[in-house]
C-alpha cells in the first residue's frame, strides 16, 4: 500500500501573503536611496504559519486533521479535515475553517450519530459555492461510503451521492468545481474501480471511466483516482493509480485521465520505478493541476522495491506538455516521502506539498527547475502536508495545510500561508 492511501486511511491524514509594496516616489539624498533600496522591505516575503482551531478536546486522544485548502481570493480559503467530536457517540467530525484575510474560524458541519465523516478536498467556486468530499463510515467499522458536503454562503449541507456496489473502501478523495451547478468528484468504487462523479445542479451521477491496458504479462486487478482539476468543463484531468498482478506479486502504477466534455480517456504516464519480481512496485500520483491544454502537472511517489529492501518512497513530478507526460528533476531531499498536493498560479509558478523528506513540505517550480521552500516548523515539530492552494491571480500567495504530531499523542491542524 503506498504511503498516500496509508495517510488516508488511517486519516493521520500558504503562508501570510502580504504583497511587498513600492515605496513612495519622492528624491531622496543618495545614501538614503541606497539604504533604502539595501532595507527589510524588499526581502523576499517569508512563509509563516497562521493559528488555525482545534476543536477536538485537549485530551488524549485527541484528533484535528486538516487534509486538503482551497483558496479563492485573498480573503476567502478554506481549509477542510476532521475532528474527534467531544462526546461519546460524535465519533470523527467533519472539519471546516474558512480564512477570512484576517483569521482562521471553524465553520459548523453537521455531525452524523455513530458516524465518522471525514473530508479529503475542497473546492471553492464562488463564496455561496463551496464543495467538499471525502468518506463516512460507522465508527468502528471499516468499510467506508463516499461523502459530499457543499456551502451555500450560510450552512454546509450533506448531499447524497450514487451507491456503488461491492466489498472495497469506496471514497472519494477529490473535488473541482467549475460552479454554476457543475462540479467533479473523483475516489475509489466498492467495486475497487476508478470513480468519478459528476454534480449538474441538482444531483451527483456516476460517469463511466476506462479501466487502465495492464503492462504485458500482468492482469489488471483495481483502480483509484486520487486528484482532479478542471480547466474548463471540456478540459478535465484526473490522476491516480492502478494495480496489476503477476502471479501473486502486486504492482502499482500511475494513472491519468482526461475528459473532452464527452468521455473520459486514459493517457500514457511514466512510472519511473522498476518493479521486483518478488516485491512488485508501488508507485501513485496524488495530485493535479492543470494550467492550459498543453501544460499540467501530477505529483505523486513510488516505492520502489527491487532490491528486496523496501526502499522509502520518493517524491515523483510529471509534466503534460499537451501531447505526453513526462518525469521532472525533483531535487534529493533526503530521505524519503512523497507529494500529496499540487497548485499552480502560471506555467512559472507551481506549488507541491507534502512530506517530501526530510523537513521539507513545499516546492516551487519556477519555469526551470524545482526547488524546495523554507517553511516554520512549530512547536510540535515538522508537519504532514496534505493539500497546497495557490491564489488565484496572484503569483505568491499560496496556502499549504496539514496537520502535526504533537508529543503524547493526537494530532494538530496547521496551516503556512505565503504572501
Amino acid at each position: 500500500m503506498h504511503a498516500k492511501t496509508r495517510l488516508l486511511d488511517r486519516h493521520a491524514a500558504g503562508r501570510p501573503a502580504r504583497r511587498v509594496t513600492g515605496r513612495i516616489a519622492v528624491a531622496l539624498p543618495a545614501l538614503g536611496a541606497a539604504i533604502a533600496l539595501a532595507g527589510p522591505a524588499f526581502a523576499a516575503p517569508a512563509w509563516v504559519i497562521t493559528p488555525t482551531v482545534n476543536p477536538s478536546p485537549l485530551k488524549v486522544p485527541f484528533s484535528n486533521q486538516l487534509n486538503a485548502v482551497g483558496a479563492r481570493t485573498g480573503t476567502d480559503a478554506w481549509a477542510v479535515g476532521n475532528f474527534i467530536g467531544p462526546n461519546d457517540d460524535d465519533g470523527q467530525v467533519m472539519l471546516t475553517e474558512h480564512w477570512n484575510g484576517r483569521a482562521w474560524s471553524q465553520v459548523a458541519t453537521p455531525n452524523v450519530f455513530r458516524f465518522d465523516e471525514k473530508l479529503l478536498a475542497v473546492s471553492p467556486a464562488a463564496a455561496n459555492d463551496v464543495w467538499a468530499v471525502g468518506s463516512t463510515n460507522k465508527t468502528g467499522f471499516a468499510h467506508t461510503d463516499p461523502i459530499t458536503a457543499h456551502y451555500d454562503g450560510a450552512s454546509w449541507t450533506i448531499v447524497p451521492t450514487p451507491v456503488t456496489t461491492g466489498g472495497t473502501k469506496s471514497i472519494l478523495f477529490g473535488v473541482a468545481n467549475l460552479g454554476g451547478g457543475n462540479a467533479w468528484a473523483v475516489g475509489r468504487s466498492a467495486a475497487n474501480r476508478a470513480l468519478v462523479e459528476h454534480w449538474n445542479g441538482s444531483a451527483w451521477t456516476i460517469v463511466p471511466t476506462p479501466d487502465p491496458v495492464a503492462p504485458a504479462g500482468m492482469t489488471f486487478s483495481g483502480s483509484s483516482l486520487t486528484g482532479v482539476s478542471a480547466r474548463a468543463a471540456n478540459d478535465i484531468w484526473a490522476v491516480g493509480s492502478f494495480a496489476a498482478a503477476k502471479g501473486t506479486t502486486s504492482n502499482g502504477f500511475t494513472l491519468t485521465m482526461h475528459w473532452n466534455g464527452s468521455a473520459w480517456k486514459v493517457f500514457p504516464s511514466p512510472n519511473p520505478a522498476t518493479p521486483s519480481p518478488i516485491n512488485g512496485v508501488g508507485q501513485t500520483l496524488n495530485g493535479v493541476a492543470e494550467i492550459s491544454p498543453t501544460d499540467a502537472w501530477a505529483v505523486g511517489n513510488t516505492i520502489d522495491t527491487v532490491s528486496g529492501s523496501f526502499q522509502p518512497d520518493r517524491p515523483i513530478a510529471l509534466h503534460w506538455n499537451g501531447t505526453s507526460w513526462s518525469v521532472t528533476t525533483i531535487p534529493n531531499l533526503g530521505g524519503g516521502g512523497l507529494l500529496a498536493s499540487v497548485s499552480a498560479s502560471s506555467s512559472t509558478s507551481v506549488w507541491a506539498a507534502g512530506p517530501a523528506g526530510g523537513t521539507t513540505s513545499v516546492l516551487h517550480w519556477n519555469g526551470t527547475s524545482w526547488t524546495p521552500e523554507t517553511t516554520p516548523v512549530g512547536p510540535d515539530g515538522a508537519p504532514l502536508m496534505k493539500g497546497v492552494s495557490a491564489v488565484p491571480g496572484s503569483a505568491t500567495e499560496v496556502w499549504a495545510a496539514g496537520f502535526t504530531l504533537p508529543g503524547g499523542g493526537g494530532y494538530h491542524t496547521f496551516v503556512v500561508h505565503h504572501p
